[in-house]
């Protein structure tokens, strides 16, 4: 498929959504469209965290390293912790300010990351993340309708500045979505209202799981 310039948004998006009609494979999808299975999949999950503003092209040009800073003023940092050595990052760099109040400060991160370089800051021991219980012991469905699972996948302001929040209903095991519907409240009653229309559709699944509380 060619790509014209102007319309790459209008493209990205529209691959997006036939996504999830289900009636081609996401290989076959990919293909027509002229991208990589792996570029398909980033599309879709920038949808899902951001809406149509994670499709927006993201800059290439790498962020100026912080810790790019002046000879003078690296000394100048250490020569403050030595003449304050019991004084936390936070103190050496207002002390730093002070002196310097019309120049380009460095950021908290970069007057430690350089302290700590000429080893004036011990490294803590990173504590071992605790996985929750919930996330632990996921079930793996073995067949349809074993397990549903709902959320409210990104959001993105309309034309209007109004705020879309869609609602995504999915079969756990065959990736199918059920529905992906924008709903006048994120409320309970409006969810519940949602959920009645599918079960009418689809009839009932053994579990539900929710990644934004119990169901």
């Amino acid at each position: 498929m060619p790509w014209k310039e102007i319309n790459v948004m209008s493209q990205k998006l529209e691959f997006v959504l036939k996504t999830f009609k289900m009636e081609k494979s996401f290989t076959e999808l990919c293909t027509e469209y002229g991208i990589s299975t792996k570029t398909g999949y980033k599309w879709k999950e920038r949808f899902f965290q951001e809406g149509i503003e994670g499709l927006k092209e993201k800059p290439r040009k790498p962020h100026r390293s912080p810790t790019h800073l002046p000879e003078e003023v690296i000394c100048e940092l250490i020569r403050i912790k030595k003449t304050k050595r019991n004084w936390g990052t936070k103190k050496i760099r207002e002390v730093y300010v002070n002196n310097h109040p019309h120049e380009r400060i460095p950021a908290r991160s970069t007057v430690e990351r350089i302290l700590k370089k000429a080893g004036f800051v011990e490294s803590r021991r990173r504590r071992r993340k605790v996985l929750s219980e919930r996330i632990r012991d996921r079930i793996v469905p073995e067949k349809p309708n074993e397990l549903w699972t709902v959320d409210f996948k990104g959001w993105w302001y309309t034309r209007e500045r109004e705020k879309c929040e869609p609602l995504t209903v999915r079969d756990e095991f065959a990736k199918y979505i059920f529905s992906i519907a924008i709903l006048e409240k994120a409320d309970i009653s409006s969810v519940k209202h949602e959920f009645e229309l599918i079960f009418m559709q689809y009839g009932l699944p053994k579990m539900i799981r929710s990644d934004n509380g119990p169901t």
